[in-house]
């Protein structure tokens, strides 16, 4: 028996309450309002139901194993996240968050807390919805080539209501588009490759009415909506053999006493398939306690990845419409998703020194170079502090400046420059020359609203410029106040050791670091032009000797060392989505990193992570941190659970004999103590193996 708390007590709460009474797996034992009043006038409709006047009280009560989220769109990833991190198991009314961000955020939590979360499309749970997937997959109408789903109704117009409010994130898209959007892609199996929306937005700036084209690989969806207007609330699959056509499919029975049905047309015939089922709202309930009850932390009606899948494709179908929130202004965004002041809040970062920074140093720092949106760049941000990371990498030229105008106003919205360290770098070719230093310079500050960056990086060499002057308009830069120290990137090292001899022979400051590739695995052929890597003997021993610290870009080796290796391998589409962030592409992993040497070198980091009992890029990373030089590893995660992997190598030491065995300069296998290294067998840092850019 599942031991229910309801947050928040609208009118679909009312709906959750009534399931749990019929359910013979539910127990509601308490629900929360904003007031004792309004908890206890919906409390009292159920015999021995607990009333509180806070949403707090609710999740401290030890007697609630779920919660149902049920507040206003805005707040469901706050109280998600909360009740997650009380413990609890989660069941969050659609849409689980109001943009990817936030239900990036939410499943992190989940998966971090290892606890139950799902999103409430009660029409998943259904057997009818089930019956026509089993169809379509079966081939019972062909190959799926066009989809009509719709979900709309007539309300009055009301700019405070839930509905229509732009406070309340209201509109069809959010409210009941989400629906249709997501029976296509439960048909289709797939992610819209594209998206083109109109709609009709009412005064509040929400979509009154509003309408959509998927385009998936061999099929296309029309979804609509409305909240000002009825639609016919239905489903139509047209595929090359026949046809299926459900009515009021969001709400499986038609009828009183349960029973179901839809029509499939093929073969010149129609045929009437049906069943009878329980309420879906109470299947919903049931769906949580089979999963809770398997020890399992994702419902096969709606796991996460559907639900990341289908809200990425509301924030596709709301851009195109033109319908923006205003509390997702950039301005609004002041603190994270889970609505408390940023701070470092699980502390498992190391941290280490640079001349002339002043403060600490991430020994893992992240990439800002990727972030398709600033609400998912703040996202990342606010995790990644929130770990105790204070070190941003970003660059003049990143995102056509986009990059730093993402960190710049997180930075302000956050009010934490005295706590971060800002790498920024420019004079990329063909712009390599020192007169543009200062004048990009006073570009980047302006993006990142600051006066200074801490560590700057010449991005490329120009060796037609003599050393001095390269040397001479840095240390200008340093004088001014505008920069704390500096260094060089893709630079040879011939012209590094010059560098630094000609800052000594004049009184100068030096190079305080160098921003090299750098990884377990050989970079074959260079990711970009004019790329160089630190991975060699010389560059190593000149490192070592100099205690030089080293900012290696793509220290994971670009997923070289993730599961993604084996399908590209295989001549395989590894199924990389190019369009979120700055994803390396198949063609360029073959390129930059496939040669004889690294597929040996990838299978003892394979062999090593297995005895380990981590991932084989924790290896990959573990191998750059842990040489005899201070290295601060530049990562560059999509997605919170790839940070959350990479976090995993801080805690390997990996021995100088490991160290030369993975890298080929030993065939004697090191022996692991395996006792020793399963200790940690629970850590979920582990579990996501997608690896980050950089």
């Amino acid at each position: 028996m599942t031991r229910w708390g309801i947050l928040a007590t609208g009118r679909i709460a009312g709906k959750l309450a009534e399931a749990m009474l019929e359910s013979d797996t539910a127990l509601l034992v308490a629900v929360a309002s904003r007031t004792q009043e309004a908890a206890e006038a919906f409390a009292e409709q159920y015999a021995g139901v607990t009333a509180y006047g806070s949403y707090d009280e609710l999740l401290a009560d030890p007697r609630i194993d779920a919660v149902y989220v049920s507040t206003p769109h805005p707040l469901h990833a706050e109280w998600t996240i909360k009740a997650l991190e009380a413990g609890k198991a989660v069941l969050c009314e659609k849409p689980m968050g109001v943009n990817h961000p936030e239900v990036m955020a939410m499943v992190e939590t989940a998966a971090f807390h290892q606890r139950f979360l799902m999103e409430a499309f009660m029409y998943r749970a259904h057997p009818q919805t089930a019956k026509v997937v089993e169809l379509v997959r079966d081939g019972a109408i062909g190959e799926v080539r066009q989809i009509n789903a719709s979900h709309g109704f007539a309300s009055p117009f009301d700019p405070n209501s839930r509905l229509h409010s732009n406070a309340l994130a209201g509109g069809g898209i959010m409210d009941v588009g989400c629906y249709p959007v997501s029976m296509a892609r439960l048909i289709t199996g797939q992610e819209p490759e594209d998206i083109k929306a109109f709609a009709q937005l009412a005064e509040t700036g929400v979509d009154s009415w509003a309408t959509a084209i998927l385009r998936f690989p061999n099929s296309v969806a029309r979804v609509a909506t409305a909240v000002s207007f009825a639609l016919d609330n239905s489903v139509e699959i047209f595929g090359t053999a026949g046809s299926i056509r459900v009515d009021r499919p969001w709400f499986g029975a038609r009828d009183a006493d349960g029973r179901w049905h839809f029509e499939m047309h093929r073969n010149g015939g129609r045929e009437t398939i049906g069943g009878v089922a329980k309420p879906t709202y109470v299947l919903e309930v049931d769906a949580v306690a089979e999963a809770l009850a398997a020890g399992k932390l994702e419902s096969a009606c709606m796991d996460w990845n559907d639900s990341l899948g289908n809200v990425k494709a509301l924030d596709r179908w709301r851009e195109q419409a033109g319908v923006q929130f205003d509390f997702e202004r950039t301005e609004r965004q002041t603190v994270p998703v889970h609505g408390r002041p940023l701070t470092v809040r699980r502390n498992a970062m190391l941290h280490g020194e640079v001349a002339g920074v002043g403060k600490p140093v991430s020994r893992l720092v992240l990439g800002c170079d990727n972030q398709p949106s600033g609400k998912h760049a703040a996202v990342m941000f606010d995790n990644y502090f929130e770990y105790g990371g204070n070190t941003f990498d970003t660059a003049h030229i990143y995102g056509g400046g986009r990059m730093e105008r993402f960190l710049g106003s997180w930075i302000k919205n956050r009010d934490v420059r005295e706590d971060v360290v800002v790498i920024g770098k420019g004079a990329h070719t063909p712009a390599n020359f020192p007169a543009r230093v200062g004048e990009q310079l006073d570009i980047s500050l302006e993006r990142l609203q600051t006066g200074y960056v801490d560590l700057y990086f010449l991005h490329r060499d120009n060796e037609d410029i003599p050393i001095s002057e390269w040397m001479d308009v840095l240390n200008a830069e340093q004088e001014a106040g505008r920069i704390k120290a500096f260094g060089a990137s893709n630079w040879s090292l011939a012209r590094v050791q010059e560098a630094n001899a000609y800052a000594a022979e004049k009184g100068l400051s030096p190079f305080a670091a160098v921003s090299n590739n750098f990884s377990l695995a050989r970079m074959v052929d260079p990711v970009w032009p004019g790329c160089v890597a630190a991975s060699g003997q010389d560059w190593r021993g000149w490192l070592e000797a100099q205690q030089m610290p080293l900012f290696p870009w793509s220290s994971q080796a670009r997923g070289f060392f993730t599961p993604r290796f084996d399908k590209v391998r295989a001549e395989l589409d590894s199924g990389v989505d190019a369009g979120f962030g700055n994803q390396p592409s198949d063609a360029e992993m073959r390129r930059c990193w496939f040669a004889a040497d690294n597929f040996e070198r990838r299978a003892r980091a394979v062999d090593l992570a297995e005895h380990k009992n981590v991932a084989p890029i924790n290896i990959a990373l573990a191998y750059v941190l842990s040489q005899p030089f201070p290295c601060f590893a530049l990562i560059g995660p999509r997605t919170l659970g790839e940070t959350r992997s990479s976090l995993a190598a801080l805690g390997l030491d990996l021995s100088e004999e490991e160290r030369a065995w993975l890298n080929l300069e030993s065939n004697e296998r090191p022996i692991v103590d395996i006792e020793e290294e399963e200790e940690d067998d629970g850590d979920p840092s582990e579990s996501a193996e997608q690896e980050s850019p950089q």
